[in-house]
């Protein structure tokens, strides 16, 4: 089945990041604000759902937008794994986002404007990540939760949620800036693309099983969201955040980031094999 090519990978992200600059522009007028977030989810899931019966026929959306290099390119494609995501992603936003209002409000939290943008940004992240077409476009979204995700563990602003956010950035950025970036170059190097392949981009190539291991851990570490040992302590020191936050840090966006991460590279980089 040859691929669809369509706008909707793009907007389901767009539609999250224009719910964010809404919050932003209607920090004064409190309830319009906060049905902001509860409305982009429910059009942010109505979109993903609409490429589900392409997806289940077997085939994919794509949305090609630019050439960065070479073999890397700045894409969507919309799969199986992709759908899974971006599906559960959206739907416990719109519950996320429901029960956010009411806790904020009712706690009278502070920073409510940057909360909601926040997390709104956030799940645009995840949806670019989950529609990625390729790992350049994966890594892109996947720096962007991470920064967008910071001001919402460091929300409380006391020293406890300082030094959780702290450690939260340096295990995700540290890791990513070396051991996932080290993992780019080497694939890249290798196989002479970063796109997603089925069967897997490295199977079959003439590297040796020691370099493919090392890439392939460099992956596993570098993609810390994942919370696997030893890249795990951030995430005990992140839950200083708010309930809402903790919720979009487990169920939501980050870990499942991570774990998405993670499955791509061992189906679409390595191979199952």
């Amino acid at each position: 089945m040859d691929p669809v090519v369509s706008i909707r990978p793009l907007l389901a992200v767009t539609v999250a990041g224009l719910a964010a600059l809404a919050v932003l522009l209607l920090n004064k007028r409190e309830r319009l604000r906060d049905l902001v977030s509860p409305l982009a989810a429910i059009a942010m899931f109505a979109i993903v759902v609409s490429m589900a019966p392409t997806v289940l026929a077997g085939g994919t959306v794509e949305l090609r937008l630019f050439e960065i290099l070479p073999g890397i390119d700045f894409a969507f494609r919309v799969d199986a794994l992709g759908m899974v995501f971006a599906t559960v992603s959206s739907l416990l936003w719109i519950v996320a986002a429901i029960y956010s209002v009411g806790y904020m409000r009712h706690l009278n939290e502070h920073a409510q404007t940057r909360f909601f943008a926040c997390f709104a940004s956030s799940l645009a992240a995840a949806a670019g990540g989950a529609f990625a077409a390729n790992l350049f476009t994966l890594v892109i979204f996947y720096e962007v939760l991470s920064l967008v995700t910071y001001p919402l563990v460091y929300h409380h602003e006391d020293e406890e949620g300082w030094r959780g956010s702290r450690k939260y950035l340096v295990y995700l950025m540290g890791a990513s800036k070396s051991a996932l970036l080290a993992a780019l170059a080497l694939t890249y190097h290798i196989a002479g693309s970063l796109d997603f392949v089925a069967g897997g981009l490295l199977a079959g190539s003439d590297a040796s099983a020691a370099l493919l291991t090392v890439v392939y851990f460099c992956y596993l570490f570098g993609f810390a969201k994942a919370a696997v040992m030893p890249m795990h302590a951030w995430l005990p020191a992140a839950m200083v955040a708010p309930t809402p936050v903790s919720a979009l840090l487990h169920a939501v966006a980050v870990v499942k980031m991570g774990v998405f991460c993670v499955l791509r590279v061992v189906f679409h980089v390595f191979g199952p094999g």
